[in-house]
Formats: structure tokens, C-alpha cells, sequence
């Protein structure tokens, strides 16, 4: 295994919640061990031994080189390096349902693309969304009627003071998107389901539906110009306590690495999210990750459960949730 470096894939399940104010103990096991790729698994256990959170990973080889005789008319010699070997190529003609919104993203980060805005949650060490203060995510103004999709454009928002601006001027010295990060870009979008529940007369948007989001980006950017220095905080966008009627937890999510991000990082990724049926509180999400060249990167599958935020807050009185 000297060799594999690259994560290929992995397929994550969650038994039970996580608790930031508990230790965990993480073993670790080989399951499978070869010449291309090997297998381990992680478990993770807080407070008894059960097991609260498993995750298969497989590694790929970097540099490993062999013959194959499966196609010797297309290719006989294949080699891994930097997470891709000269293999079998095929055009599926694949591409999403509906193309991107055009952006310059020259001109996102300073809020200056006139089709987009931006909304990052304010960070609080015990706050309900304080996960979600790493990432700053910019959407579409405009939206059709019927949402069937959310897009949105990401950076990382993990260099930015906790209720403001991010803390580097110069493009070098701030953070950036790694293949390390992946499986934590994936489960951090935009809850989509949000945008389906019914909006009823004089009470709140669906605290993460995009019409709510919208709005938590235009108070921001007031903040901002106002020229306050902790122009994320917000009283009505749930980041310091749980102002949401449902919560999805995410049962397990299922994802494959397509293509290995620049050693240095990228600052851009384009996330695009999907769900086809939500059933009983049983939700599927496809979560798709692109480079600024549209360049597929990660393909995530998850199966979720909508719960009750009150089953939620009842779990979390043992301690903040992880």
C-alpha cells in the first residue's frame, strides 16, 4: 500500500450521532489489500462499543504498473499517476439536466457578479451551523418557480474571522479546496428539501430554502457596506441555535473521487444537488462537484431521513452534535 495515496472512493454509514463533547475512539482495519487498490475500514465509537460511524475507503495507486489483456486492442500497458492511468476512455455524452448560470468568477468573492449572491453563516463554537461557517457559498438571484436543482459556487470560508471577512488579502495566502476535503464538500449543500415544504402566510421561509437564503445574503451584504466588521451575524438564520422545523440526517452517502484536484488546491468548485423522491421522511440526494472547468470531480450518493427538529434537539441535550 506504500504507493496508494489517492482515495478512489468510499462509502460512509452513520448508526449513531456524534457528540463534540465526547471523546471517540477510531480503529482502523484492512479489509482488502492488492497491486491497484486496497480497502480499509474505519470505526468510530463514542461511549460504549457500538459502533457510531463506519467508513470503507479505498486507496488507489499512484504509480503502480501492470499489462491487462482485458482489451489488448485499446490499450496494454495502463499506469496510475496523479490518480488516472491511460486506460479505457468512452464518451458517454453525459451532461446535467440544465447548463450552468454564466459567472465571472473574478468578480464573486467581492460580490461584485451582478447574477449572484453570497451567504457564509456566522460561526459559533456551540453553534447549530457552525459547520457550515466553512464554507461560503454563492447562488443564483434568480430562480424559476419550481425548484428541481440547486447550484451554487464554493470557497472555502474556514479563513475568514468567525462573524466577518476572510482574514488574507492576497489570493496565495488563502485557503483552498483539496481532494482531503471532498467527502466534507459533499455533505455540506444547501438542504434542498427546503424548498418544497409549503410556505405559509406570516411565518418564516424554510430556514435553508433558497428564497430564505436570498434574503440572509442581502442582510449580509447591507452589514456589509454598512461597513460592520461582523457583517455574517444574523439573529434569523439558525447559525447560534436550531430556528428550523425539520432537520435531514444523513444515513450514508456513497462517493467516487473522478478526477484528482492540483496538489496545491483550487478556490473554486461548482456543487450541484438533486433529489428524485421524498418519501416517509426518506430522501435520496445526488450531489455532483465541478471544477471551474466543468470538469466532473465527485459523484456523491446519500441516503437521508427528515426528521423532526425537536428529535434533534433532544440528542443534542447530551452535547453539541458533531
Amino acid at each position: 500500500m506504500r504507493g496508494q495515496t489517492d482515495i478512489r472512493s468510499s462509502v460512509i454509514q452513520f448508526y449513531r450521532p456524534l457528540f463534540a463533547a465526547k471523546s471517540a475512539i477510531m480503529k482502523l482495519r484492512e479489509v482488502s489489500v492488492g497491486k491497484l487498490w486496497s480497502t480499509l475500514r474505519i470505526e468510530i465509537f463514542q461511549g460504549n462499543d457500538k459502533t457510531a460511524v463506519s467508513a470503507d475507503i479505498m486507496y488507489a495507486d499512484a504509480t503502480y504498473q501492470c499489462e491487462t489483456k482485458v482489451y489488448p486492442d485499446l490499450q496494454t500497458i495502463f499506469s496510475i499517476s496523479d490518480f488516472s492511468w491511460s486506460g479505457i476512455v468512452l464518451q458517454t455524452n453525459w451532461h446535467l439536466p440544465a447548463p450552468p448560470r454564466p459567472v465571472d468568477l473574478s468578480k464573486l468573492e467581492s460580490d461584485t457578479d451582478p447574477g449572484w449572491a453570497s451567504y457564509q453563516t456566522a460561526f459559533y463554537p456551540d453553534g447549530f451551523r457552525r459547520g457550515s461557517a466553512y464554507v461560503r457559498a454563492f447562488i443564483p438571484k434568480t430562480w424559476p418557480s419550481e425548484i428541481r436543482y440547486i447550484e451554487q459556487w464554493i470557497c472555502p470560508g474556514w479563513d475568514c474571522y468567525p462573524q466577518g471577512s476572510c482574514a488574507f488579502e492576497k489570493t496565495e495566502d488563502k485557503a483552498r479546496w483539496t481532494n482531503d476535503m471532498i467527502h466534507f464538500i459533499m455533505d455540506s449543500g444547501l438542504p434542498i428539501q427546503e424548498n418544497f415544504f409549503p410556505h405559509e402566510p406570516d411565518k418564516p421561509l424554510p430556514m435553508g430554502s433558497v428564497a430564505a437564503t436570498l434574503g440572509f445574503a442581502a442582510a449580509q451584504k447591507k452589514a456589509r457596506e454598512e461597513g460592520k466588521q461582523n457583517w455574517r451575524a444574523l439573529d434569523s438564520d439558525g447559525s447560534k441555535t436550531m430556528m428550523t422545523q425539520t432537520v435531514h440526517v444523513t444515513l450514508s452517502m456513497s462517493t467516487e473521487i473522478k478526477k484528482k484536484l492540483p496538489q496545491e488546491g483550487v478556490r473554486w468548485l461548482y456543487l450541484w444537488t438533486e433529489t428524485k423522491s421524498i418519501i416517509n421522511g426518506r430522501m435520496d440526494l445526488q450531489v455532483l462537484l465541478f471544477d471551474e472547468t466543468m470538469d466532473l470531480v465527485a459523484v456523491t450518493s446519500h441516503v437521508a431521513q427528515i426528521i423532526p427538529a425537536g428529535q434533534k434537539n433532544q440528542r443534542s441535550k447530551k452535547g453539541p452534535s458533531l
